[in-house]
C-alpha cells in the first residue's frame, strides 16, 4: 500500500515537473531567450576558430527550444524534417554561395518557427529581438576577430591566392596599361587589370597616361609612356 502510494506520488510529481518545464520553456520569455542564445552561438561560432562555448551553447538552447515544443504537443515530425532541410540549406549556403538555398533555408527556418509556436505574434517578436541580438554578437566578434578565422578561413584564404598571385613578370612585357599616378619615376600603373608598382627609366609620366612595359628587372617592372606614333601602329 505504501509502495503504490510512494510509486503514484513520484509519478504526480514527475507529471508536474514536465508540465511545469514545458509551460515554462514555451513562454514567451524563455523561447526568445533559447532562439537568442542559439542562433547567436551557432553565428559566432562560424567566425571564431575550433568548436568552443558558442557552438554548445547554440546547440544546447536550440535543444531545449525543440524539447519544449515536442513534449508539449507544439511540433511535429513535420514540422522537425522542416526545421532540419532549413539548417541544411543554410549551411549549404556558407559552402556553395549563391543566395538561393540561403532564401530557402531562412524561409524554411521561420515556417516551421511559426508553425510552432504556441502563438504567432510572440513568436514574430521573438524571432525579431533573436536576429537583433545575433547581429550585434557577429558584428562584434567579427571586429575582434575578423572574417580570417573560423569555418570562413579556408574560403577567404583561397580567394586571397587567387587575387594576390601576380602573373609572370616576365609575362608583362609588351603589355600596355594606364598610369594610376604620376611616375616620378616610381608609381602606381593599372596592367591588365591590376594595379602595379612600376618605375620610368627616370622620365616623368602624367596621371592617366597610356604606358607599356619594356623590361622586368628582378621585382622591378619598368615602364615607358607610349608616343603618338605607337598609339598610331
Amino acid at each position: 500500500m505504501l509502495h503504490d502510494i510512494t510509486l503514484g506520488s513520484l509519478q504526480t510529481a514527475v507529471h508536474t515537473f514536465n508540465d511545469t518545464m514545458q509551460g515554462w520553456i514555451t513562454s514567451p520569455v524563455v523561447v526568445t531567450l533559447l532562439l537568442s542564445i542559439a542562433f547567436a552561438g551557432l553565428a559566432v561560432e562560424m567566425f571564431t576558430p575550433g568548436f568552443g562555448a558558442g557552438g554548445l551553447l547554440g546547440i544546447a538552447a536550440g535543444g531545449i527550444f525543440l524539447y519544449g515544443h515536442i513534449a508539449g504537443g507544439l511540433a511535429t515530425g513535420t514540422d522537425i524534417l522542416l526545421l532540419t532541410a532549413a539548417i541544411i540549406l543554410l549551411v549549404l549556403e556558407l559552402f556553395v554561395p549563391g543566395g538561393i538555398m540561403g532564401i530557402l533555408g531562412m524561409i524554411g527556418l521561420l515556417w516551421a518557427l511559426f508553425r510552432i509556436a504556441a502563438d504567432t505574434t510572440d513568436m514574430m517578436i521573438s524571432v525579431s529581438i533573436a536576429f537583433v541580438v545575433t547581429t550585434v554578437a557577429v558584428i562584434y566578434v567579427i571586429r575582434i576577430v575578423g572574417f580570417e578565422k573560423g569555418m570562413f578561413k579556408p574560403m577567404i584564404l583561397q580567394e586571397t591566392l587567387k587575387s594576390d598571385t601576380p602573373p609572370s613578370l616576365t609575362a608583362l612585357i609588351g603589355q600596355y596599361g594606364a598610369a594610376k599616378t604620376p611616375l616620378r619615376p616610381t608609381g602606381t600603373a593599372v596592367i591588365e587589370g591590376r594595379e602595379m608598382d612600376v618605375i620610368t627609366e627616370g622620365r616623368y609620366v602624367a596621371k592617366g597616361s597610356k604606358i607599356v612595359v619594356i623590361r622586368t628587372e628582378g621585382v622591378k617592372i619598368i615602364v615607358s609612356a607610349v608616343t603618338n606614333e605607337e598609339e598610331k601602329q
